[in-house]
This record gives structure tokens, sequence and C-alpha cells, in this order.
């Protein structure tokens, strides 16, 4: 699976965008979002979502599941692709709901439409096992 490797200076684009229906203001906060992803130690899940999506309705208690059962395992990230344009485009999202899996700014996998559990469970588990396979014992480290 190609890596991908998030560029700085594509995130820093942060776009507002008005909604017509009110007089409020939603911003697009993909760079809060690519910080948190750059910033964040263990593995992340991105969830690319929408409202108006039926599968991402689906999906979205299962994500909540297994953010629970995950806890300070894997940071889990929602993205809205109607507000958080920038970070959809950049990942080249073209259909939701599309999961991404980061770990150290990179992707290493990518699950397409509704899953069962078990599916997101042992890429998660696979993931968490690979980063634990790069610790290096030390003395002081065991």
């Amino acid at each position: 699976m190609h890596k991908l490797l998030l560029s700085f200076y594509v995130l820093l684009l942060t776009t507002v965008y008005s909604l017509h229906a009110s007089d409020s203001h939603v911003l697009d906060s993909s760079q809060l979002i690519a910080d948190k992803i750059i910033k964040s130690e263990v593995p992340v899940l991105v969830d690319f979502w929408a409202q108006w999506c039926a599968p991402c309705r689906i999906l979205n208690p299962l994500i909540e599941e297994l953010e629970k059962d995950f806890k300070n395992k894997v940071t889990f990230i929602k993205v809205n692709v109607d507000i958080n344009k920038a970070l959809a485009k950049y990942f080249g999202i073209t259909k939701i709901p599309e999961v991404f899996i980061l770990n150290n700014k990179t992707v290493v996998r990518k699950i397409s439409g509704v899953q069962p559990k078990e599916t997101y469970v042992k890429t998660l588990n696979e993931v968490i096992d690979s980063v634990s396979s790069f610790i290096i014992e030390t003395p002081d480290h065991k």
C-alpha cells in the first residue's frame, strides 16, 4: 500500500465556509486536525464522513465502540468532508465512509465503506503490534 506523508504546506490552508441558511460560520478545521495527526504518539484512525451519508451513520456507533476499546492506544478523529474540504481533498476522498489509519504521519491502512467490526479490530491490532515491535528494549525500558 502506498504511503501518504502529510504535507505541512498543504495543511496550512484554512478556509471559512459561510452557511447561507443562517448567519453562523463553520470553520474548516483541517489545519487543527492535521496538527493532531502530526503530534499523535500513537496510531491515528481518521474517519471521513458526512451528515447526509447513510452508511456513515451506520459506521458511527461502531467507531465509537472502537474508540472505547482502543482508548490510549489509538487516536480517533472524525472528519466531516463537507466542512473539512482541504483535508478531504488532500486524502483524495471520492466516496465515504472512508477510514484511514496512520502511524508516524504515514497512511498504513485504508478501509472503504462499512465493514464488520472485526475488520477494524484486526487492522488496528496489526498496526499497534507493528508499532510495538519497533520499540527497542533498553535496561530502563522492559
